[in-house]
Protein backbone atom coordinates (compact mmCIF):
# COMPACT_ATOMS: atom_id res chain seq x y z
CA UNK A 1 0.00 0.00 0.00
CA UNK A 2 2.72 2.46 0.92
CA UNK A 3 4.76 2.97 -2.22
CA UNK A 4 6.04 5.84 -4.30
CA UNK A 5 2.89 5.62 -6.41
CA UNK A 6 0.73 6.71 -3.47
CA UNK A 7 2.88 8.51 -0.96
CA UNK A 8 6.02 9.86 -2.52
CA UNK A 9 4.36 12.66 -4.52
CA UNK A 10 3.36 14.24 -1.20
CA UNK A 11 6.97 14.29 -0.01
CA UNK A 12 8.03 15.57 -3.42
CA UNK A 13 6.32 18.83 -2.43
CA UNK A 14 9.64 19.75 -0.83
CA UNK A 15 11.08 20.40 -4.32
CA UNK A 16 9.47 23.84 -4.23
CA UNK A 17 11.21 24.72 -0.97
CA UNK A 18 14.71 25.80 0.01
CA UNK A 19 14.97 24.96 3.71
CA UNK A 20 13.72 22.12 5.90
CA UNK A 21 14.10 20.30 9.21
CA UNK A 22 14.05 16.61 10.17
CA UNK A 23 12.97 15.90 13.77
CA UNK A 24 13.84 12.33 14.69
CA UNK A 25 14.04 9.93 17.60
CA UNK A 26 17.42 9.48 19.25
CA UNK A 27 17.66 5.69 18.85
CA UNK A 28 18.97 3.67 15.90
CA UNK A 29 15.57 3.49 14.22
CA UNK A 30 15.16 7.27 14.38
CA UNK A 31 18.75 7.86 13.27
CA UNK A 32 18.40 5.36 10.41
CA UNK A 33 15.13 6.96 9.32
CA UNK A 34 16.77 10.40 9.33
CA UNK A 35 19.59 9.03 7.15
CA UNK A 36 17.05 7.65 4.65
CA UNK A 37 15.31 11.03 4.52
CA UNK A 38 18.57 12.92 4.04
CA UNK A 39 19.51 10.60 1.20
CA UNK A 40 16.12 11.01 -0.45
CA UNK A 41 16.01 14.80 -0.07
CA UNK A 42 19.47 15.19 -1.59
CA UNK A 43 18.28 13.27 -4.64
CA UNK A 44 15.06 15.25 -4.96
CA UNK A 45 16.84 18.62 -4.80
CA UNK A 46 20.57 18.73 -4.14
CA UNK A 47 20.58 22.38 -3.08
CA UNK A 48 18.03 21.90 -0.27
CA UNK A 49 19.31 23.18 3.08
CA UNK A 50 18.42 20.43 5.57
CA UNK A 51 19.05 20.34 9.31
CA UNK A 52 18.19 17.60 11.79
CA UNK A 53 17.01 17.86 15.38
CA UNK A 54 16.22 15.56 18.28
CA UNK A 55 14.49 16.65 21.50
CA UNK A 56 16.47 16.44 24.75
CA UNK A 57 17.03 12.71 25.20
CA UNK A 58 14.18 11.09 27.09
CA UNK A 59 11.65 13.85 26.34
CA UNK A 60 8.74 12.77 24.14
CA UNK A 61 7.45 16.29 23.69
CA UNK A 62 8.78 19.59 22.40
CA UNK A 63 8.82 22.39 24.97
CA UNK A 64 7.30 25.77 24.14
CA UNK A 65 10.83 27.18 23.94
CA UNK A 66 11.84 24.50 21.44
CA UNK A 67 8.76 25.14 19.31
CA UNK A 68 9.37 28.89 19.32
CA UNK A 69 13.04 28.42 18.43
CA UNK A 70 12.20 26.06 15.56
CA UNK A 71 9.45 28.43 14.42
CA UNK A 72 11.90 31.34 14.29
CA UNK A 73 14.18 29.60 11.79
CA UNK A 74 11.81 29.89 8.84
CA UNK A 75 11.81 26.24 7.83
CA UNK A 76 9.45 25.73 4.91
CA UNK A 77 8.91 22.06 5.66
CA UNK A 78 9.39 19.84 8.71
CA UNK A 79 9.56 16.04 8.68
CA UNK A 80 8.94 14.25 11.98
CA UNK A 81 9.98 10.61 12.07
CA UNK A 82 9.88 7.79 14.65
CA UNK A 83 9.06 9.98 17.63
CA UNK A 84 5.58 9.81 19.12
CA UNK A 85 5.01 13.47 19.90
CA UNK A 86 1.59 14.45 21.31
CA UNK A 87 -0.92 15.65 18.73
CA UNK A 88 -1.24 19.10 20.28
CA UNK A 89 2.56 19.39 20.22
CA UNK A 90 2.67 18.74 16.49
CA UNK A 91 -0.20 21.11 15.77
CA UNK A 92 1.45 23.85 17.81
CA UNK A 93 4.69 23.29 15.90
CA UNK A 94 2.80 23.61 12.62
CA UNK A 95 1.09 26.80 13.79
CA UNK A 96 4.30 28.49 14.99
CA UNK A 97 6.51 27.41 12.10
CA UNK A 98 3.98 27.91 9.27
CA UNK A 99 5.77 24.96 7.66
CA UNK A 100 4.36 22.04 5.71
CA UNK A 101 4.61 19.10 8.11
CA UNK A 102 5.17 15.43 7.26
CA UNK A 103 4.91 12.80 10.00
CA UNK A 104 6.24 9.25 9.53
CA UNK A 105 5.84 6.75 12.35
CA UNK A 106 4.96 3.18 13.31
CA UNK A 107 3.84 3.75 16.91
CA UNK A 108 0.27 3.56 18.19
CA UNK A 109 -1.32 6.98 17.70
CA UNK A 110 -4.41 8.75 16.42
CA UNK A 111 -4.46 10.21 12.93
CA UNK A 112 -3.55 13.88 12.65
CA UNK A 113 -5.52 15.25 9.70
CA UNK A 114 -3.82 18.64 9.68
CA UNK A 115 -0.44 17.22 8.59
CA UNK A 116 0.74 14.59 6.10
CA UNK A 117 0.52 11.69 8.55
CA UNK A 118 1.93 8.39 7.25
CA UNK A 119 1.65 5.44 9.64
CA UNK A 120 0.67 1.88 8.64
CA UNK A 121 -1.05 1.24 11.98
CA UNK A 122 -3.58 4.04 11.57
CA UNK A 123 -4.39 2.57 8.15
CA UNK A 124 -5.22 -0.75 9.82
CA UNK A 125 -2.17 -2.51 8.41
CA UNK A 126 -0.61 -5.25 10.54
CA UNK A 127 2.49 -3.90 12.24
CA UNK A 128 4.31 -7.17 11.50
CA UNK A 129 4.84 -5.95 7.94
CA UNK A 130 6.57 -2.76 9.06
CA UNK A 131 8.67 -3.57 12.16
CA UNK A 132 10.33 -0.15 12.32
CA UNK A 133 9.96 3.40 11.06
CA UNK A 134 13.03 2.89 8.88
CA UNK A 135 11.53 -0.21 7.24
CA UNK A 136 8.24 1.57 6.61
CA UNK A 137 9.98 4.67 5.27
CA UNK A 138 12.21 2.60 3.01
CA UNK A 139 9.12 0.91 1.53
CA UNK A 140 7.32 4.25 1.21
CA UNK A 141 10.26 5.65 -0.76
CA UNK A 142 10.30 2.53 -2.93
CA UNK A 143 13.98 1.91 -2.13
CA UNK A 144 15.83 -1.35 -2.45
CA UNK A 145 16.82 -2.79 0.95
CA UNK A 146 19.46 -0.55 2.53
CA UNK A 147 21.69 -0.71 5.59
CA UNK A 148 19.73 2.03 7.46
CA UNK A 149 16.41 0.24 6.80
CA UNK A 150 17.79 -3.03 8.13
CA UNK A 151 19.46 -1.44 11.16
CA UNK A 152 16.23 0.25 12.25
CA UNK A 153 14.30 -3.02 12.07
CA UNK A 154 16.95 -4.95 14.00
CA UNK A 155 17.23 -2.12 16.53
CA UNK A 156 13.56 -2.26 17.48
CA UNK A 157 13.40 -6.06 17.80
CA UNK A 158 16.97 -7.40 18.18
CA UNK A 159 17.02 -11.21 17.74
CA UNK A 160 13.22 -11.37 17.70
CA UNK A 161 13.16 -9.82 14.25
CA UNK A 162 13.79 -13.42 13.16
CA UNK A 163 10.23 -14.25 14.24
CA UNK A 164 8.90 -11.89 11.55
CA UNK A 165 9.43 -14.39 8.75
CA UNK A 166 8.73 -12.18 5.73
CA UNK A 167 10.88 -9.31 6.95
CA UNK A 168 13.69 -11.55 8.14
CA UNK A 169 13.78 -13.36 4.80
CA UNK A 170 14.49 -10.00 3.17
CA UNK A 171 17.12 -9.17 5.79
CA UNK A 172 18.74 -12.56 5.17
CA UNK A 173 18.98 -11.80 1.45
CA UNK A 174 20.58 -8.45 2.28
CA UNK A 175 23.12 -10.12 4.57
CA UNK A 176 24.05 -12.62 1.90
CA UNK A 177 24.68 -9.87 -0.66
CA UNK A 178 26.53 -7.57 1.76
CA UNK A 179 28.74 -10.20 3.38
CA UNK A 180 27.62 -9.07 6.83
CA UNK A 181 26.39 -11.37 9.61
CA UNK A 182 23.35 -10.89 11.82
CA UNK A 183 25.74 -10.39 14.75
CA UNK A 184 27.32 -7.52 12.81
CA UNK A 185 23.90 -5.87 12.63
CA UNK A 186 23.31 -6.36 16.36
CA UNK A 187 26.68 -4.83 17.17
CA UNK A 188 26.12 -1.85 14.86
CA UNK A 189 22.79 -1.18 16.56
CA UNK A 190 24.41 -1.35 19.99
CA UNK A 191 27.15 1.04 18.87
CA UNK A 192 24.80 3.61 17.36
CA UNK A 193 22.52 3.47 20.41
CA UNK A 194 25.41 4.28 22.74
CA UNK A 195 25.00 7.93 21.75
CA UNK A 196 21.64 8.34 23.43
CA UNK A 197 22.33 5.90 26.24
CA UNK A 198 25.28 7.95 27.50
CA UNK A 199 23.39 11.20 26.87
CA UNK A 200 25.44 12.39 23.87
CA UNK A 201 22.82 14.43 22.03
CA UNK A 202 25.39 15.91 19.66
CA UNK A 203 26.47 12.38 18.79
CA UNK A 204 22.85 11.52 17.99
CA UNK A 205 22.62 14.47 15.60
CA UNK A 206 25.83 13.51 13.80
CA UNK A 207 25.00 9.81 13.49
CA UNK A 208 22.62 10.03 10.47
CA UNK A 209 25.46 11.50 8.43
CA UNK A 210 27.68 8.59 9.43
CA UNK A 211 25.01 6.19 8.18
CA UNK A 212 24.87 8.08 4.88
CA UNK A 213 28.31 6.65 4.15
CA UNK A 214 26.62 3.23 3.90
CA UNK A 215 29.83 1.65 5.21
CA UNK A 216 29.51 -0.88 8.02
CA UNK A 217 33.21 -0.58 8.89
CA UNK A 218 32.86 3.09 9.82
CA UNK A 219 30.18 2.08 12.33
CA UNK A 220 31.86 -1.05 13.66
CA UNK A 221 35.25 0.64 14.13
CA UNK A 222 34.06 3.93 15.65
CA UNK A 223 36.36 4.33 18.69
CA UNK A 224 34.02 6.52 20.78
CA UNK A 225 31.04 4.23 20.26
CA UNK A 226 33.10 1.14 21.09
CA UNK A 227 34.35 2.70 24.33
CA UNK A 228 30.78 3.66 25.29
CA UNK A 229 29.59 0.15 24.54
CA UNK A 230 31.97 -1.46 27.01
CA UNK A 231 30.50 0.61 29.83
CA UNK A 232 26.87 0.13 28.78
CA UNK A 233 27.05 -3.63 28.28
CA UNK A 234 28.31 -4.04 31.81
CA UNK A 235 25.52 -1.83 33.16
CA UNK A 236 22.74 -3.65 31.26
CA UNK A 237 24.09 -7.01 32.40
CA UNK A 238 24.06 -5.85 36.02
CA UNK A 239 20.52 -4.44 35.84
CA UNK A 240 19.06 -7.53 34.13
CA UNK A 241 20.74 -9.94 36.56
CA UNK A 242 19.02 -8.69 39.71
CA UNK A 243 15.69 -10.16 40.91
CA UNK A 244 12.51 -8.07 40.70
CA UNK A 245 11.92 -5.56 43.46
CA UNK A 246 8.27 -6.57 43.72
CA UNK A 247 5.87 -9.21 42.38
CA UNK A 248 2.14 -8.86 41.84
CA UNK A 249 1.07 -12.17 40.31
CA UNK A 250 2.22 -12.10 36.69
CA UNK A 251 3.42 -8.51 37.07
CA UNK A 252 7.15 -8.20 37.85
CA UNK A 253 8.51 -4.80 38.91
CA UNK A 254 12.12 -3.64 38.86
CA UNK A 255 13.03 -0.37 40.56
CA UNK A 256 16.43 0.74 39.24
CA UNK A 257 18.60 3.83 39.51
CA UNK A 258 21.02 4.29 36.63
CA UNK A 259 22.40 7.49 35.08
CA UNK A 260 22.38 5.82 31.66
CA UNK A 261 19.34 5.84 29.40
CA UNK A 262 19.05 2.05 29.20
CA UNK A 263 15.51 1.67 30.55
CA UNK A 264 14.06 0.51 27.23
CA UNK A 265 16.87 -2.02 26.70
CA UNK A 266 16.61 -3.37 30.25
CA UNK A 267 12.82 -3.70 29.98
CA UNK A 268 13.09 -5.51 26.65
CA UNK A 269 15.66 -8.00 27.94
CA UNK A 270 13.72 -8.68 31.13
CA UNK A 271 10.49 -9.19 29.18
CA UNK A 272 12.20 -11.76 26.99
CA UNK A 273 13.52 -13.56 30.06
CA UNK A 274 10.04 -13.55 31.60
CA UNK A 275 7.90 -14.20 28.55
CA UNK A 276 4.70 -15.06 30.45
CA UNK A 277 4.81 -11.98 32.67
CA UNK A 278 4.29 -8.25 32.41
CA UNK A 279 7.58 -6.52 33.18
CA UNK A 280 7.59 -3.02 34.67
CA UNK A 281 10.84 -1.07 35.04
CA UNK A 282 11.12 2.25 36.85
CA UNK A 283 14.37 4.14 36.35
CA UNK A 284 14.90 6.93 38.86
CA UNK A 285 18.38 7.93 37.71
CA UNK A 286 18.11 9.44 34.22
CA UNK A 287 16.16 12.66 34.94
CA UNK A 288 16.77 14.80 38.03
CA UNK A 289 13.07 15.62 38.44
CA UNK A 290 11.21 12.77 36.69
CA UNK A 291 11.17 8.97 36.50
CA UNK A 292 10.92 6.71 33.48
CA UNK A 293 8.20 4.05 33.71
CA UNK A 294 8.39 1.27 31.11
CA UNK A 295 6.14 -1.76 30.71
CA UNK A 296 6.56 -4.64 28.29
CA UNK A 297 5.19 -8.13 27.70
CA UNK A 298 6.40 -10.76 25.27
CA UNK A 299 2.91 -12.23 24.94
CA UNK A 300 0.73 -9.11 24.61
CA UNK A 301 -0.73 -9.47 28.10
CA UNK A 302 -2.00 -5.89 28.27
CA UNK A 303 -3.64 -3.29 26.04
CA UNK A 304 -0.90 -0.72 25.49
CA UNK A 305 -3.18 1.67 23.61
CA UNK A 306 -5.60 1.81 26.53
CA UNK A 307 -2.78 2.50 28.99
CA UNK A 308 -1.24 5.17 26.75
CA UNK A 309 -4.59 6.95 26.41
CA UNK A 310 -5.17 6.67 30.16
CA UNK A 311 -1.74 8.14 30.98
CA UNK A 312 -2.37 10.96 28.50
CA UNK A 313 -5.69 11.69 30.25
CA UNK A 314 -3.73 12.16 33.49
CA UNK A 315 -1.40 14.63 31.78
CA UNK A 316 1.69 12.40 31.49
CA UNK A 317 3.93 12.08 28.46
CA UNK A 318 3.44 8.52 27.28
CA UNK A 319 3.71 6.37 24.21
CA UNK A 320 4.54 2.92 22.99
CA UNK A 321 3.85 0.12 20.57
CA UNK A 322 1.67 -2.99 20.60
CA UNK A 323 3.67 -4.67 23.37
CA UNK A 324 5.19 -1.58 25.02
CA UNK A 325 4.03 1.22 27.31
CA UNK A 326 6.34 4.04 28.38
CA UNK A 327 5.78 7.20 30.39
CA UNK A 328 7.81 10.00 31.95
CA UNK A 329 6.42 11.01 35.33
CA UNK A 330 7.28 13.65 37.97
CA UNK A 331 9.09 11.91 40.82
CA UNK A 332 6.42 12.92 43.32
CA UNK A 333 3.75 11.10 41.27
CA UNK A 334 5.54 7.88 40.27
CA UNK A 335 4.12 5.71 43.05
CA UNK A 336 0.60 6.98 42.45
CA UNK A 337 0.76 6.19 38.73
CA UNK A 338 2.29 2.78 39.38
CA UNK A 339 -0.50 1.75 41.76
CA UNK A 340 -3.19 2.97 39.36
CA UNK A 341 -1.60 1.03 36.50
CA UNK A 342 -1.32 -2.11 38.61
CA UNK A 343 -5.00 -1.94 39.53
CA UNK A 344 -5.97 -1.56 35.87
CA UNK A 345 -3.76 -4.47 34.84
CA UNK A 346 -5.19 -6.73 37.54
CA UNK A 347 -8.74 -5.88 36.48
CA UNK A 348 -7.79 -6.46 32.85
CA UNK A 349 -8.94 -2.97 31.90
Amino acid sequence: MFSSKIGEPELRNVKKYERGLIIHHWDTDGISSAALLLQYLRKVKSELAIENYTPPIGNYRLSDDEIEKIGSKNYQFIIIVDINLPKNNILKLKEYSKAEVFYFDHHIQERIEEVHHLNPLIEGINGEKYPSASWFLNCYLNNSVTLPAVLGAVADHETRIKDKKEVYRTIGEYLEKSGLSFNDLLRMVELIDTNYKVGDREGVLKAPYTLLENDSRIILENPVWNKNLEVLRKEVEEQTSIPPTRREGKILIWDINTPHNITSTVTRRLAWKNNDSIVVVINRGWFPDRDQVYMRSGNKLFDSQELINFAHSLGYDSGGKEEVFAAVVPKSETEKLLEILLKRLKRGK
